[in-house]
């Protein structure tokens, strides 16, 4: 297998994946499709094809707020089953959400089988034909700026700065992907940046969370809802210590050597109180 293919049949495989499961309907498929998307444009970068980038990072865009939605909606039915919140105000916000749910899955039909998706495709299908001998070279030369860029960890940084470091840390893992597809082992700061991007990621999904559901509780203010309001609001309570643990956790996540603070056990906490 040479360089350039290794690299690019794993991108064009991986889309394909995402992609059908996403049509499928799949659990989790519209967020697997829009990290795909997002790792292809950092591969395309890396080697010095923009256009193929700037087609995958428009893709990704598109895919953002299905993404969201569907996080939201997971997250809903976790707080649901936890008991912090009631069966009648799930099937309330479910009800809210409605409408958001169907431009969500029509943005995500058209985005999975539109024109810029199948470009993409085809763009993936000749670049995997093709090869460089500069291809470990690049990557491994990106690699190394992204992590370097990781190496301060997070205290006492701001919510920009962790949004920040989200971004990079996506771009090193799907690096670090990227040198096991061709062939070399995994680095040795493969754990730490994977480990970086999840926890980041619970922090920017639990943020996101609480942005919604502060706007629900508004919308049900204003229509008069109080009993929902006010359902809304002891669950942003209860979501305030869980924010709090996944920051700390993203932060122990970013020294090395860190160790990782569970979430789960603030949130289980505030549900026996």
């Amino acid at each position: 297998m040479n360089p350039v293919s290794g690299v690019w049949k794993a991108r064009a495989r991986a889309l394909d994946e995402s992609r059908q499961a996403t049509r499928r309907g799949n659990p989790g498929s519209v967020e697997e499709l829009r990290r795909t998307l997002q790792a292809i444009a950092t591969t395309s970068g890396a080697l010095g094809r923009p256009r193929v980038e700037k087609l995958a990072r428009a893709l990704a865009r598109a895919f953002a707020r299905p993404r969201r939605l569907a996080v939201d909606r997971r997250l809903l039915d976790r707080v649901g089953r936890l008991g912090l919140v009631s069966p009648e105000a799930v099937a309330a916000l479910v009800t809210h959400w409605e409408r958001q749910t169907e431009d969500a899955a029509a943005r995500t039909s058209r985005a999975t089988e539109g024109r810029r998706m199948r470009r993409l495709r085809r763009r993936l299908e000749r670049l995997s034909r093709k090869e460089s001998p500069r291809t470990l070279d690049r990557i491994s030369r990106a690699h190394r700026d992204v992590a370097a860029a990781l190496e301060r960890p997070l205290d006492g940084k701001d919510e920009g700065a962790f949004r920040r470091c989200r971004r990079v840390a996506r771009r090193a893992r799907s690096l670090a992907d990227d040198l096991v597809a061709l062939g070399l082992p995994e680095h040795p700061d493969a754990a730490r940046e994977r480990a970086l991007d999840e926890a980041l990621g619970r922090w920017h999904d639990l943020r996101a969370f609480r942005k919604r559901l502060a706007g629900s509780r508004s919308e049900s203010e204003r229509r008069g809802t109080v009993i929902l309001a006010a359902e809304i609001e002891r669950l942003l309570a209860v979501l305030e210590p869980a924010l709090a643990s996944a920051r700390a956790e993203a932060v122990a996540a970013s020294r090395t050597g860190g160790r990782v603070v569970p979430l789960r056990t603030h949130v289980r906490a505030r549900a026996r109180a």
